[in-house]
């Protein structure tokens, strides 16, 4: 026995309205989120930047000032310092290349009398002469090597004295031999009074 046109109806109904109810969610999320994230951006998260850049500079407005100032202060206590233009640095300068310590005075050169002595090894028949002298920048260096200038004499010989002609005659024996003389000096004239010693000649005769 066939069923009655009206519960027909009624199953077709029923079935549209229940698959319209279980797409209802989604169709309410593809519409409203776009409205939802519309209205985050303009009436939450855009107010809060402004007022956050808003913020900001004023205060980057003021360091920039307070720098300014800081800096034209100082530019105007510079000037008051010194009128004359000059700044202290540049003064200072000035100071320490007229000051009177040794690092301003001319540098000079004392020389010894000439000293004469035997070769070592050669039973008097060879003589080694040599002329010696001090280079410093001391302002009291003529007076010292004057006054000490025996006891100089003294020692250079002293070293001389044990030089062989292959320690006269061997490649860099000048500048041992001036070494070894600054060594004695210094000792006897203590450090800082001099720098070097020179030695223009050495012969052996």
């Amino acid at each position: 026995m066939a069923a009655p046109a009206s519960d027909k109806n009624d199953g077709s109904k029923s079935e549209s309205s229940g698959g319209i109810k279980a797409l209802l969610p989604l169709i309410l999320n593809i519409v409203l989120l776009p409205v939802i994230a519309f209205a985050m951006t303009q009436y939450v998260i855009l107010p809060r930047l402004n007022s956050a850049a808003s913020a900001a500079a004023p205060v980057e407005g003021d360091g920039h000032d307070k720098d300014s100032a800081g800096a034209g202060d100082a530019s105007h206590g510079d000037k008051q310092a010194d009128p004359s233009g000059h700044s202290p640095a540049s003064g200072k300068g000035g100071n320490s290349s007229e000051g009177g310590g040794h690092g301003g005075a001319m540098e000079t050169t004392e020389m010894l009398e000439s000293v004469t002595v035997n070769v070592a090894g050669t039973m008097g028949s060879r003589l080694l002469m040599a002329k010696i002298g001090v280079r410093g920048n001391n302002p009291k260096l003529k007076d010292i090597v004057a006054a000490r200038a025996p006891d100089l004499r003294d020692a250079a010989s002293s070293l001389l004295y044990t030089k062989t002609l292959m320690d006269i005659e061997r490649q860099g024996a000048r500048i041992t031999i001036k070494a070894e003389l600054k060594n004695a000096f210094q000792r006897i004239l203590g450090p800082g009074v001099f720098t070097e010693v020179v030695m223009p000649e050495m012969a052996v005769q």
